[in-house]
């Protein structure tokens, strides 16, 4: 599975850079450039509009159909990599999109696109993305699933989608959508607009969502994270029965909290509550220098243990809040006698723990 990077190389990537479901292994995604326009649309759900004022990791309202060289870099990927199916995401559908650009996305050699699309109901898409570009992308679909394979994202959100997600499910497979992708709003303590869903909402989605499935066809994906809120996340692997020889403790997000302790049962695991997001936010990869450290400040100073990471929270050499990853595992030595290494994935912490001796 790869990105196809805006200088035109394959970079290697695994499903947790994605949405963390399991995709095809031939899988070739186009994210945006950086010559990408603007979106279109001002969501209240848009995670770049509630994020904290500290925040470092800086990402432009830009859509991926909004860029001029998207077809010369499908193109390049067709001619040069034939054997690997092209997806385009991060596109809302509501700028750079008609009959023409179609055809054109088409003859570029486009496979598949990953469209934020939320709700089939125009009016209610129109003021969820608060866009009145939003209703005209509706009209569109079925003629681009007839073009190509389609997933619709839908970001929950209460008032908007929730109520009526199995007709919205049904309005999509007579388009022909192939593949629906049900997201929880994410809520940080910056978003006034909405509200998270209550686990009674999340369980109703999940039955008529997977329900509406098996009567007509669509797939239904239930990602890692909507999972997790049910309590249901769970990996096929472990438990891992170690037990590290010197103080070592994993540190990770409250959602993934409960199915690592589960995996790794005689290995302390420290939930780290994301107090610089706020809200319901839980996930491993957002997770923050100064929560970390804060969280490290609560256990016990030892001569020489071991702290494990997510590899996730760390966005080039950086995290969301700033830190570079040499500050923060300086910081964690000094201060606490931990060293710190990190796993992108559970099944990599037994090889961590050898590899540093550990075990």
């Amino acid at each position: 599975m790869y990105e196809f990077t805006e200088d035109f190389k394959l970079r290697r990537i695994t499903k947790y850079e994605l949405d963390g479901v399991d995709e095809r292994d031939d899988l070739v995604v186009i994210p945006p450039s950086s010559k990408a326009g603007p979106c279109g649309s001002y969501c209240l759900f848009c995670y770049l509009r509630q994020n904290p004022p500290e925040m470092i990791y800086k990402v432009s309202f830009h859509d991926t159909l909004n860029d001029p060289e998207l077809e010369r870099r499908i193109a390049y990927v067709s001619e040069h990599y034939p054997e690997l199916w092209i997806r385009v995401t991060d596109t809302a559908g509501n700028v750079g999109l008609d009959k023409k650009r179609i055809e054109s996305l088409w003859k570029a050699g486009l496979d598949e696109m990953q469209i934020s699309v939320h709700t089939t109901k125009k009016e209610r898409r129109i003021a969820l993305m608060r866009s009145p570009l939003a209703g005209r992308l509706i009209d569109l679909l079925p003629l681009v699933a007839e073009t190509f394979r389609v997933i619709a994202d839908i970001i929950l959100t209460p008032g908007y989608n929730v109520d009526d997600i199995g007709e919205i499910i049904e309005d999509l497979a007579s388009m022909g959508v192939a593949e629906v992708r049900l997201f929880p709003v994410g809520v940080t303590r910056y978003n006034r607009d909405v509200r998270p869903l209550t686990r009674d909402e999340l369980i109703f989605v999940k039955e008529t969502a997977l329900d509406v499935g098996r009567e007509t066809g669509i797939r239904v994906v239930i990602p890692p994270i909507f999972k997790a809120l049910l309590g249901e996340f769970r990996l096929d692997i472990g438990p891992f029965e170690i037990e590290p020889e010197m103080p070592t403790y994993i540190l990770t997000g409250e959602l993934a909290y409960p199915e690592l302790r589960r995996i790794f049962p005689r290995i302390p695991v420290v939930a780290v509550k994301n107090e610089f997001f706020g809200g319901n936010i839980g996930t491993a990869g957002l997770l923050t220098g100064r929560d970390v450290l804060r969280t490290v400040e609560k256990l016990p100073e030892v001569d020489l243990g071991l702290i494990l990471l997510p590899e996730l929270m760390f966005y080039g050499d950086r995290t969301l809040d700033g830190f570079t990853r040499e500050e923060l595992v300086s910081r964690i030595l000094v201060e606490k006698g931990y060293i710190v290494e990190s796993a992108l994935e559970p099944v990599e912490i037994p090889r961590v723990l050898e590899k540093v001796g550990a075990v």
